[in-house]
């Protein structure tokens, strides 16, 4: 008898302001290689093993649907707007949680989901291989949290497992797990990436600047 799949899936939040980006503009609207941030980090979330990948959109959520059209139909995207996005990064989380529970994938045989990866959006240079192996570090660990390490320090995305779901759930304001991360240190599994330039997030002009640096060097 075969046991039951489980998959890790992605939630990835694409509500934010882009407050700091200043000049009006849409931080994951910006062009990278004649596409928007944001198709750069749907590509590496729907070419890793994480199944489903949830988007939370909130901050003119129809732009960025105009802008992602080519993703929409895919059948593991699940594009869920946040209404309350200006309380912050945690509702969107809070969100993506929960169209996990209500949608069965947390209780599905055959595609449980027994974790998620908690992506931020502004993240382009971000590669299928860094998300799949946040997975198998957790897949192999035992630990319940996983979490990068870039040049020494701890970024994103972090995996979390489905039993710390109810204490994210409690989350408030703008953070994302921080607080859950504090109460559970022993049990997380830090995962010394390989790809440093990944955790750079386009949160700011000077920011975005280097990302593209970075990308047209890559080519």
């Amino acid at each position: 008898m075969v046991g039951p799949a489980y998959h890790t899936a992605t939630i990835i939040l694409a509500a934010g302001s882009s407050s700091r980006m200043g000049k009006g503009r849409h931080k994951l609207l910006l062009p990278l290689h004649d596409r928007p941030v944001l198709a750069h980090v749907l590509d590496a979330a729907l070419a890793s093993q994480a199944r489903p990948v949830v988007l939370i959109l909130g901050y003119q959520a129809e732009q960025v649907r105009a802008h992602i059209s080519a993703y929409t139909t895919h059948p593991d995207l699940h594009i869920i707007e946040n209404l309350h996005y200006l309380q912050g990064m945690s509702t969107s989380m809070r969100l993506g949680i929960l169209t996990l529970q209500t949608n069965g994938y947390t209780k599905s045989p055959g595609k449980e989901v027994d974790s998620a990866l908690v992506l931020p959006g502004d993240q382009p240079l971000i590669t299928a291989q860094d998300i799949d192996t946040l997975i198998a570090t957790y897949r192999s660990s035992g630990k319940r949290i996983i979490a990068p390490i870039y040049e020494g320090k701890r970024g994103n995305p972090i995996l979390f497992d489905a039993s710390l779901f109810p204490e994210l759930l409690e989350v408030t304001g703008d953070e994302g797990g921080r607080s859950v991360l504090e109460r559970h240190r022993d049990e997380i599994a830090s995962v010394a990436m390989g790809n440093p330039l990944a955790n750079i997030d386009v949160d700011t002009w000077e920011a975005y600047q280097r990302v593209v640096e970075v990308w047209e060097h890559k080519q």
